[in-house]
Formats: C-alpha cells, sequence, structure tokens
C-alpha cells in the first residue's frame, strides 16, 4: 500500500469513525430529548448536548409560537448574560428575507463575513445580539416552524463545515420533534387547566342564580356574591359601594375579607367609612368613565389613593351599571402570592358585577313599591304583610310583639293654616325623627295620611312604652323649620297594643291599638295609651 493510499485510507476510517460517532450522538440526544416532557429541561439539555458535540462557546434556543407568531427566548449556555435579561427577549414574525430563511428549514450564518450582524436593525432592537450567535438553525417539523437554534462561534475559533452544519441540521430535527410533542401536551395541559377553571367559574355564576332566586335578604345577597367573586379569583378581600346621588359620593354597602369582627361592624355601618367622590381615585373614575381599572401594583399608581388602614397591594374595580347609567363600584383587591388579575378574572368578575347591579337594581324597584316617597317608611299594604309572618314566628317561638300606632296633632290645622306644602315638611320630619328612635329589626310604616304605625318584634308593653315615650319626647322637643322662617311646634298621640297580652291576630292587634290611638287623641294629646279592656267598655 503506497503513502497515498494509506493516508486516503486513514481518512477514510476518521470519516467513518466521525459519522459512526455523530450517528451515537444522534441516537443519545434523540433518546434524552424524546424521554423528557419538560419544555424548560428539554431545551436545556438540548442546547448542552449541541454544545458539547460541536464544541460552541455557547448555543441558545429561541421557542416559536404560531398562535402569537412570537419568537421567546427558552434556554442558554455558555452566555455572560444574566438569565433575568435573556428571558426579556423576544421577536415578533415579520415578513422578508429572514422569514424566508427560516422557514427554509437549513442553517444559515446570521453574521457576514466581516463580522456585522445581517438583518442589524431587527437584531438591535430585539437584544438578539446577546445571544452572540454565528450561525441560526430552524427546528422544522412538518414545514412548521418550532424554533431557532441560535450557536456562537466554536471554541477553536474554526468556521462551522459543512458536515458539522449538517449533523447540526440533524440534531435539530431531532429537537423540533421533541418540542413538538412537548409543546403539544403543554397544550393539552393548559386547555384542561383553561376547560377546569371555566367549568369551576360557571359553578360560580350558577351558585350566585340559584341564590338570586332563593334569597331574599338584600344584604345577604351582595355578601354572597361578594364571596363567590372574592374565592373565584382568590381574593383577600372585596367591598361593594353604592353611589349617593345627592351627594355624588361613593358609599359602603358591605365588605369581606378584613377580618370577622370588624367586617360585622362595618356591615352593620357601625365604623365610620371613607366616602369617594366620583371622578377621584380608582373607585370614583370607574364610577366616572363607567369603564374597569386594574392595578396590579397600587403603590406605583398614582391613580390610587390609599389610606393608613386599606393595606391594598393590587385591586379590581368594576362598575355596576344599570340601564347605562353607575350606580356603584365592587372592589375585589389582594389576590394570592401578589399574583396579578388574568382576563379570565376580569370576564368572571364583570359577570359578577352585572348580577351585583341587578340585584341593587330590583332591590330599588322593589323598595319603590313597598315605600311611601315623602316619608320612605314602608305603605300600609307592606306592613300588614310583615305583621302577619311576624306574629306567626311571635306564636311558634312563643315571643313577645307590640305595635305602635302614632297620630300627628292637629294636623289638619297645619295644612290648613300654612297649606298641604308645610304638612309635607312636617310628615317628612317627623319620619326622619322617628328613624333616629326605632331599632333596626322594626317595621316602619306610613299607615294613613298623617298616621304612622311601628311593629316591634321581641318587644313587651312595658319595653314599647320606654321607645313610644322616646318618640314622643323627641317630636316635642324638636323645632320644626316653617316656610317662613319661623320654627313650628308638634307633638303627637300614641297607642300601643302588644301579642300575647291584648290580641292573637293582626287585625285585633291594629284595632286595639287604634282604640288607644283614639283615648290618647281624646284625653288630651301628646301622650301615650296602652290599649287594656276597659278602653272597650
Amino acid at each position: 500500500m503506497t503513502p497515498k493510499t494509506e493516508k486516503q485510507y486513514k481518512e477514510t476510517i476518521k470519516r467513518l469513525e466521525k459519522r459512526l460517532f455523530d450517528f451515537f450522538i444522534l441516537s443519545q440526544v434523540g433518546k434524552a430529548l424524546i424521554s423528557l416532557q419538560d419544555l424548560q429541561d428539554l431545551a436545556a439539555v438540548f442546547v448542552s448536548s449541541v454544545q458539547d458535540a460541536v464544541e460552541a462557546v455557547n448555543a441558545s434556543l429561541l421557542i416559536y409560537n404560531p398562535e402569537t407568531q412570537t419568537f421567546t427566548h427558552e434556554a442558554s449556555v455558555g452566555l455572560s448574560t444574566p438569565a433575568a435579561e435573556l428571558r426579556e427577549i423576544t421577536f415578533k414574525k415579520q415578513e422578508g428575507v429572514l422569514w424566508r430563511l427560516l422557514n427554509g428549514g437549513e442553517p444559515f450564518m446570521i453574521m457576514d463575513s466581516s463580522g456585522q450582524y445581517r438583518f442589524h436593525d431587527m437584531i438591535k432592537k430585539a437584544h438578539l445580539d446577546l445571544l452572540e450567535s454565528q450561525i441560526w438553525v430552524p427546528l422544522m417539523v412538518n414545514k412548521g416552524l418550532r424554533g431557532v437554534l441560535a450557536l456562537g462561534e466554536k471554541k477553536d475559533g474554526e468556521p462551522y463545515d459543512h458536515g458539522e452544519t449538517v449533523f447540526i441540521a440533524h440534531l435539530a430535527n431531532q429537537a423540533a420533534i421533541a418540542i413538538d410533542i412537548a409543546m403539544t401536551d403543554l397544550q393539552k395541559k393548559k386547555a384542561s387547566v383553561a376547560l377546569q377553571k371555566k367549568m369551576e367559574n360557571l359553578s360560580v355564576l350558577y351558585d350566585v342564580s340559584k341564590a338570586l332566586n332563593f334569597t331574599n335578604n338584600f344584604r345577604n345577597t351582595l355578601l354572597l356574591i361578594l364571596d363567590k367573586s372574592r374565592n373565584a379569583v382568590k381574593a383577600q378581600k372585596g367591598s361593594i359601594m353604592l353611589l349617593n346621588k345627592e351627594t355624588n359620593e361613593l358609599e359602603l354597602m358591605v365588605a369581606r375579607g378584613i377580618d370577622e369582627l370588624t367586617d360585622k361592624k362595618l356591615n352593620a355601618a357601625e365604623i365610620a367609612t371613607t366616602k369617594i367622590k366620583v371622578g377621584e381615585g380608582v373607585a370614583g373614575k370607574v364610577a366616572k368613565t363607567k369603564k374597569t381599572i386594574v392595578l396590579d401594583n397600587t403603590k406605583e399608581d398614582e391613580r390610587f389613593l390609599p389610606s393608613v388602614s386599606s393595606n391594598v397591594s393590587n385591586i379590581i374595580c368594576l362598575p355596576l351599571v344599570v340601564n347605562n347609567e353607575c350606580i356603584g363600584v365592587m372592589n375585589i383587591t389582594n389576590k394570592q402570592n401578589n399574583e396579578k388579575f388574568t382576563e379570565e378574572d376580569i370576564e368572571l368578575l364583570s359577570t359578577l358585577a352585572g348580577q351585583v347591579a341587578i340585584t341593587i337594581n330590583n332591590a330599588n324597584l322593589y323598595n319603590l313599591a313597598i315605600t311611601d316617597g315623602l316619608t320612605h317608611f314602608f305603605i300600609k299594604r307592606y306592613f300588614d304583610q310583615v305583621l302577619y309572618d311576624e306574629l306567626l314566628r311571635a306564636k311558634r317561638y312563643g315571643r313577645p310583639l307590640s305595635v305602635i300606632m302614632i297620630d300627628i296633632d292637629d294636623f289638619k290645622m297645619f295644612n290648613d293654616r300654612y297649606g298641604h306644602q308645610q304638612g309635607d315638611v312636617i310628615l317628612a320630619a317627623t319620619a326622619s325623627l322617628f328613624r333616629q328612635t326605632i331599632r333596626e329589626t322594626d317595621t316602619p310604616c306610613r299607615y294613613g295620611g298623617e298616621e304612622f304605625m311601628f311593629l316591634l318584634p321581641e318587644a313587651d308593653a312595658a319595653k314599647t312604652g320606654m321607645l313610644a315615650e322616646r318618640m314622643r319626647k323627641i317630636v316635642e322637643e324638636h323645632s320644626y323649620p316653617g316656610l317662613h322662617g319661623e320654627p313650628l311646634k308638634v307633638t303627637v298621640s300614641l297607642g300601643i297594643a302588644s301579642f300575647p297580652a291584648d290580641a292573637e291576630r293582626p287585625d285585633d292587634l291594629i284595632k286595639k291599638a287604634d282604640l288607644a290611638l283614639y283615648k290618647a287623641k281624646t284625653s288630651g294629646k301628646n301622650r301615650i295609651v296602652l290599649y287594656s279592656p276597659r278602653l272597650e267598655s
């Protein structure tokens, strides 16, 4: 064998060994990649394997998302740039030469012979120069682009030869298949999570809808919706504020999530709360614009008006809109683990805010139907039904119940002397005084022209008598405004009847309270009379 032939023989052996080694590397890398299901793990193994196999200074992988048509950085090895900066690398698909090269599926040089980047403007804009790459290798599956392998120079400074680029292309094909499988699995998992979340959201909406049908307590209904809203988006606190049209301010209606005692006091209006002018702060701006505002960091947003006790880190504020009119806002704050509110959160909460608005509007319409427009006390028809229900409850549990019938003394004289307008002023002012005196559990009613009726559950004649005296005295001591500025004095007469001592039927109870009132009127007025059987003799 001649020296030349021997040399050719050795070179052939060397090439075969190289091919065999490359095949072994391809086989091992392929097995490793296919066994990995996590995209991040897969990307890290791939770039490390390629760097070792071709002895590159560095290697990076960019993943392509066909839905957003965006490339994002997934993994790198051999770079000095901090990982946080690398994670920010992203660029959109752009039609042109670069896009055609990527879709061509063949490796290509990203730098020219002088060491300058091709597509310089785009590379600088997207910070792709941080990858320090010389050659890009597209990752293709069935003519679909899955990503780009970006390789830096070789450690020996030599250019990549044809055999190396072919080998790299084979590695890229292995990775593309594995990435495609991992991305498909990831999409399935995301779809499953999204479906589960939608099912949970539908369950929340169903529970709220069911509650609206079976809960007749307005405040409890709002609290239920607030609790469902907080739990659905994993938030700590929530509140509903209603717009006071007279003052143009948002006032707290219900709140949840501070602590049990504070929540109870807030919802019972035992704690004074800040009122927000329309247009001021986040809630005020939402009320003015009727548009949802989301703040992921309240400390860095000037729209948020913090208070010492608010302790709000992030917030979503939604308008409560009825007939294109904002009647209040719903606030959901402090999502768990400082997470941001998602589009899905906003969509669900917007639906629930709509339910809140409908609930409030229906309650307002119902209140209009059952209350007197001048005094804002209940009308007779509603009072009669409440009395019937409360009597049944009192009988069932063996508890007392009383009614007070009140008449404004000489009311006809006020109307005749000062006119009906002055009479209305006296009626409205007297009702306001009574409201300050009675308990929250008592039911007030405008029973006739100048007559009022009050239902007092859990109150016997003695307890009712004490309340009635406070009502009589507060009217007697009050100076009513006259139409011409002169103060007017008013008195009232009161009659009391109680269950079970005086009557057991609603009509009998009212009749006997009326008899007591008649006695108070005919025996000098401005006094209280408790029913007794001798009144009927």
